[in-house]
């Protein structure tokens, strides 16, 4: 079994993370210093799964007596909080005794056809960081919201249908990152992980270098951010 080692992404949306696992963590056991990785739900023969972790590597949750309520959905995406088991699962680069699994939120990628773009919506938001792994684009951002419950924001990530294309760059798929923040008050900061499926637009990805996304800044309006698609040699 090899010796895990911690991706980037990890290190980097630890402080995503934290707040909102907080409350389930002050329940375990602080002896076990879980490790934390972000990753994606596979499963097998609909009832067995494990994670296929964003290093590229497969991790088999061989303890779940903590996870055991927890509702499985193929392709979901996810903080695994657990710790590593010495013994040895054939096909898996790691074994580990899952304690806590927070979802992700993920979702599809929306063709916006002109009439729908007000529910769409198109309020400030920042791209921080992102990646793309294991067929998903994900983004770290950030927005303001006022901290009420009864206030939900809509993030998507769209194939804008009326576009002129004007801003279209070479080599890459134009896309836009959208939030309708359904009038909630800016009053404070905010951040957190989306990913998003690149399925829906696998037929153009072919012969492409990467992503072209468009997104409506909190300070810097309107601007475009590209990210390439991996290749064997990186």
């Amino acid at each position: 079994m090899k010796k895990f080692r911690t991706i980037l992404a990890a290190f980097l949306l630890l402080f995503i993370a934290t707040p909102v696992l907080q409350s389930c963590l002050d329940d375990w056991d602080d002896d076990e210093h879980p490790l934390l990785a972000i990753g994606t739900v596979r499963i097998i023969d609909g009832k067995d799964y494990y994670f296929a972790l964003d290093e590229g590597t497969k991790m088999f949750p061989g303890d779940t007596a903590q996870v055991d309520n927890y509702t499985l959905v193929e392709g979901q995406r996810a903080f695994v909080y657990f710790n590593l088991l010495d013994e040895e699962v054939t096909g898996y680069d790691y074994n580990a005794k899952i304690n806590h699994v927070e979802n992700i939120l993920t979702k599809d990628i929306y063709f916006m056809p002109a009439e729908k773009a007000d529910s769409i919506g198109d309020d400030r938001i920042n791209i921080n960081n992102m990646w793309i792994t294991d067929n998903y684009l994900n983004i770290q951002y950030q927005l303001y919201h006022s901290n009420s419950n009864d206030k939900k924001h809509m993030l998507n990530l769209i194939v804008n249908e009326a576009s002129d294309g004007k801003n279209d760059k070479e080599g890459y798929i134009t896309l836009e990152f959208r939030q309708n923040a359904y009038g909630d008050e800016p009053l404070m900061p905010g951040q957190g992980l989306v990913s998003f499926k690149l399925d829906k637009i696998a037929d153009r990805i072919p012969g492409k270098t990467g992503l072209n996304i468009r997104v409506k800044s909190l300070h810097d309006g309107e601007y475009y951010k590209t990210i390439d698609f991996k290749t064997d040699e990186n």
